[in-house]
């Protein structure tokens, strides 16, 4: 039996490339990138095969769709510095909101399972934690496309998957890196470290996402629905099992790694002025996702893995 095809958006990024990992096993994973540069996708990437291609090129993806023919896509391509979708709002809708509706469609077109990856930063944050039924309220533009997108995959494709992702954390790909990588180096040179104290995520790290996201695809296949397993389709949250501040995440990165010389500098949201809004606590209520069978490592059993590796 041929084995079946993944295709993954946006490879080259961060969850991606952790899900390209985790799916390679069981899968012929094929991926597509575009703000990484061709020849350092190939070399970093050369273990899959890869694309580079602009999804907001609807007749791109269409050909591609075809030529690849996949058994199943995880959509994790995204614009997703809050920041910058503040201050480009055309860049926002074209990649978070149209590439988004238009790759639900292909797929519904030819019966694809189709996993898309949305935030917990729907949310306004003043009534977590927050369920799947909980009605949406961004306050940020970023926010507002993912809701937005969510709306429309589900509108256009009843078998779709919407997985709301958590602050995430984890090992760096080849080519990006989460806010642990920032918060190392940091401690490592001493440099002060600004975290707040005022806002709180049910953060996860990156192979539990990427983990949730297989499980996800797979039960949308013909194989599980001739085990009896039933398709995961509508929207779940792949939050962590634990309630947390940045800052208080900080101080379990000091003490797991050791980091004496680290500065962590307390801050309130009100106490920098950026572009995007931030919400105070966007904490995810995931129990409807540990149902069918996702199941996130603790923060600090995760930490201990991961900053093993990192000083060795």
């Amino acid at each position: 039996m041929a084995m079946r095809t993944l295709l993954i958006t946006g490879v080259s990024g961060f969850l991606g490339w952790h899900v390209a990992r985790l799916a390679r096993p069981d899968w012929h994973v094929m991926g597509t990138y575009f703000t990484t540069k061709r020849h350092i996708a190939q070399s970093a990437f050369a273990a899959i095969d890869t694309g580079r291609i602009d999804l907001t090129e609807f007749r791109d993806m269409r050909e591609m769709i075809a030529l690849v023919k996949p058994h199943a896509v995880i959509h994790t391509a995204a614009l997703t510095d809050a920041n910058y979708c503040e201050t480009h709002v055309a860049d926002s809708f074209r990649i978070n909101v149209e590439a988004t509706r238009n790759l639900a469609g292909l797929c519904a077109d030819r019966g694809i399972p189709f996993v898309f990856t949305s935030t917990d930063l729907v949310f306004d944050g003043t009534r977590a934690p927050y369920r799947e039924d909980d009605p949406v309220t961004p306050i940020s533009v970023y926010g507002e496309h993912k809701a937005q997108a969510e709306e429309e995959v589900l509108a256009r494709y009843d078998l779709a998957t919407v997985c709301r992702m958590p602050l995430m954390f984890g090992a760096p790909s080849p080519t990006h890196g989460s806010f642990l990588q920032w918060m190392l180096a940091k401690m490592e040179r001493g440099d002060a470290l600004p975290l707040f104290t005022d806002e709180f995520r049910t953060p996860v790290d990156a192979e539990s996402a990427a983990r949730g996201l297989l499980l996800a695809a797979y039960r949308g296949l013909r194989e599980a629905a001739d085990l009896e397993l039933t398709p995961i389709t509508g929207c779940y949250h792949l939050g962590g099992r634990e309630r947390i501040s940045r800052y208080e995440f900080g101080q379990l990165v000091q003490k797991t790694g050791n980091f004496a010389a680290a500065r962590l500098d307390p801050v309130r949201l009100g106490d920098l002025d950026l572009p995007a809004a931030r919400p105070p606590d966007v904490s995810l209520d995931s129990s409807k996702a540990y149902e069918v069978g996702y199941d996130p490592a603790s923060i600090q059993d995760a930490l201990n893995v991961l900053l093993g590796k990192e000083r060795a």
